[in-house]
């Protein structure tokens, strides 16, 4: 803002002076400049307080966003096993995703080191690691030394056992680097202010551009130095709601000599004015100085205020075009800076949340359909999509398939299949780059890449990629276009990696417990998930029935046809019983060619229904083996809790014996454990 030599404050004090030269200015006049000075400056150190708490708050949620992705990982089913091989990666990983960790440390009960990431800090205080580690986990824990930064927690298993202890080392130079990215949008925003961060021996972490201590410097400006005009200094510790998680440093705020020059020069020339004016210049001093400069001040100090207060929603009013007027601007132009930088910070702030609050939902599970409906519901919920699907590559076609979707009809799931470089999908997983379509309609790229008709809208596809390994593409849309931005692509890129991760995971944990010929559940998943259903129904007295079946004359096939053909009758039988059950019931094969189902909440006269359904399912179907077409036929047993039996050995043996009773009276029958019963007593009876 330009100020013409006849708008300045001397310009109007010298015409008061021409007007009225024989009365001196009362010490009233000289009186309420010096208070105004003093509530400016007052209100510049509330300023000042404002600026420690944003600072405060960068480093407040960053540690706490830090903590929360420790505990996250502390609170993993695999670290509190304290099995060093399934640790160790965990823990390499750990560190290598969250640069704020400098290294990750596991010991034992016996306080020996069982597994590590990056760097360590000696262990001090051995006798006291389990208590921190306590205090930490449940109370937390103040950070007393910034060049010992720790995070420690327990680790408690399933059965509510502790099982050691785990402490991460804090890279605090990162908080510094962001921290000085800060204090540069400061620079910008006020001028007249040098701002440090110090460390607990007054070293200098961060500071402003222009100020005279750089990073490293030991800070040696104190308050009594002629040169400093304004000093305030603060530590992190004294602020409140922060004192917990933040390291022990200080930030101080400097006011530059010229910062108040102006209300230097104002009192100076009202004392010179004084010495010359009498009685008459009082009365036109208190006139003047209320009109031209306390009232300007006052509406200065009152917006000042509201900003050190924390609301930047009121603009600086306009005072004048005089020097008050130009300290006006500045404080608008630092206002308007600082609510955009709130509002970016605010901006990361939920982004980070959101991608914690994605973390945590699918951390819950390894159900790989599960965790699938869980990624996409999310997925839309952030942007409120329409339509959403997941589409994963199919190793042995190369072809993207839908695996699951929202707001698309069934037979566009069941159909669509896209190769890798083909549609948007296929091109999106090929390159590895997102692509954001703002309006479907205008954009040539996508008129290239969609087949068929294109409905207005925008859409978002993401790849899937974990371990440099394509696993498919997240895709999103809105039927109003531009309502997803880059924004959004930047959220979601971050959202697709930990889903990414999360199906990758469930993908290998559901091949550990599938059978590689059937496809269905192995033994040992079998007796878990019973060993659970048995529990679940003893708690809410319920029912559980057990289904035990083998294929009759199996080894006539091998011995006829050739294993690779008995195998195409086991496949054909997994099928078959697969299509009959529930999506409840958990289907699996036991060895062989005999296959079990555990059906919860459901008595043995419901369950005859599906395994007789089974029963006719695979008896009315034909099988070409070797070109010749051939039948196959089951034996059913079944038992349930608590009817037959109320432990887990004793059901699956007596669902066996009714197996064999079906094969010894004819195969190809379904029977229960009480027609066992029934033929033991009515041979008991014969034999009396």
């Amino acid at each position: 803002m330009k100020i013409y030599p006849f708008n300045r404050i001397w310009a109007k004090l010298s015409l008061l002076l021409v007007l009225i030269t024989f009365l001196p200015l009362s010490i009233l006049g000289y009186l309420a400049i010096t208070l105004q000075e003093q509530q400016v400056t007052s209100q510049v150190r509330g300023m000042n307080y404002g600026f420690s708490r944003l600072i405060a708050f960068q480093i407040y949620s960053t540690m706490r966003n830090a903590r929360g992705v420790f505990d996250t990982m502390t609170f993993s089913r695999d670290v509190a096993t304290i099995d060093r091989d399934r640790i160790e990666p965990i823990l390499a990983h750990f560190v290598q995703s969250n640069p704020i960790f400098e290294g990750v440390s596991l010991f034992g009960l016996d306080k020996s080191l069982v597994a590590q990431a990056g760097r360590q800090l000696p262990l001090k205080d051995a006798n006291r690691l389990f208590t921190s580690a306590a205090l930490d986990r449940y109370g937390g824990t103040p950070i007393a030394k910034a060049d010992d930064a720790q995070f420690k927690s327990l680790l408690v298993d399933e059965r509510g056992l502790i099982r050691g202890a785990v402490v991460a080392v804090l890279n605090l130079q990162l908080l510094a680097n962001t921290l000085n990215e800060i204090l540069g949008l400061l620079t910008q925003a006020y001028a007249n202010l040098h701002i440090y961060v110090l460390d607990q021996d007054y070293h200098v972490i961060a500071a402003t551009q222009d100020a005279p201590f750089i990073e490293g410097n030991l800070f040696t400006t104190w308050s009594d130095d002629p040169q400093v005009v304004n000093r305030f200094e603060m530590s992190l510790k004294d602020l409140p709601g922060y004192s917990y998680e933040t390291p022990p440093w200080r930030i101080v705020n400097i006011a530059k000599p010229g910062a108040i020059v102006t209300l230097v020069r104002l009192q100076e020339k009202v004392m010179q004015v004084g010495l010359l004016t009498g009685l008459v210049a009082l009365l036109f001093g208190v006139f003047f100085g209320r009109t031209f400069i306390t009232r300007p001040i006052g509406r200065l100090v009152n917006a000042a205020n509201h900003i050190a207060q924390g609301d930047l929603s009121r603009p600086v009013p306009f005072v004048g075009q005089d020097e008050v007027g130009e300290l006006a601007d500045a404080f608008e132009k630092m206002r308007a800076n600082l609510k955009r930088m709130q509002a970016d910070l605010k901006e990361k702030y939920d982004e980070v949340q959101t991608l914690y609050g994605v973390a945590k939902d699918i951390s819950l599970t390894l159900n790989f359909n599960d965790l699938l409906d869980v990624i996409l519901d999310r997925a839309m919920k952030i942007v409120m999509a329409e339509r959403g699907s997941i589409m994963l590559l199919d190793d042995d076609t190369g072809e993207l398939k839908i695996e699951v979707a929202r707001g698309v009809s069934s037979d566009v799931v069941a159909s669509t299949k896209v190769k890798l470089g083909e549609a948007v999908s296929g091109h999106v997983l090929q390159s590895g780059r997102p692509m954001l379509i703002a309006d479907t309609l205008k954009s040539p790229n996508f008129s290239k890449l969609k087949e068929g008709k294109i409905a207005a809208g925008t859409m978002l596809s993401v790849p899937l990629i974990a371990k440099d390994k394509r696993l498919g593409v997240l895709n999103v849309s809105k039927a109003t276009p531009y309502t997803l931005d880059e924004r959004d692509q930047e959220l979601f890129m971050g959202l697709a990696n930990q889903a990414a991760v999360a199906i990758e995971n469930a993908r290998l944990y559901t091949l550990a417990i599938t059978d590689e010929l059937t496809k269905i559940y192995i033994r040992r998943f079998f007796y878990q998930r019973l060993s659970e259903e048995l529990r679940r129904a003893r708690r809410y007295k319920g029912s559980c029935t057990v289904i035990i079946l083998d294929i009759d004359h199996f080894k006539r096939f091998n011995d006829t046809y050739g294993h690779p053909q008995g195998d195409q009758v086991l496949i054909h039988v997994a099928r078959t019983l697969k299509s009959c059950m529930r999506k409840v019931d958990i289907v699996a094969r036991l060895g062989g060619e005999e296959f079990a189902v555990v059906c919860p909440e459901q008595s043995v006269e419901a369950a005859l229904v599906p395994a007789e359904r089974i029963r006719k399912a695979v008896e009315g179907s034909v099988l070409d083996l070797n070109g010749v077409k051939v039948q196959v036929a089951v034996s059913i047993g079944l038992a349930d809790f608590p009817h037959h039996s109320d432990n887990q050995a004793d059901l699956i043996d007596r669902a066996d014996q009714a197996l064999y009773h079906a094969k010894h009276t004819g195969r190809n029958r379904v029977c229960t454990y009480d027609q066992v019963l029934a033929a033991e007593k009515e041979k008991a009876a014969a034999g009396s």
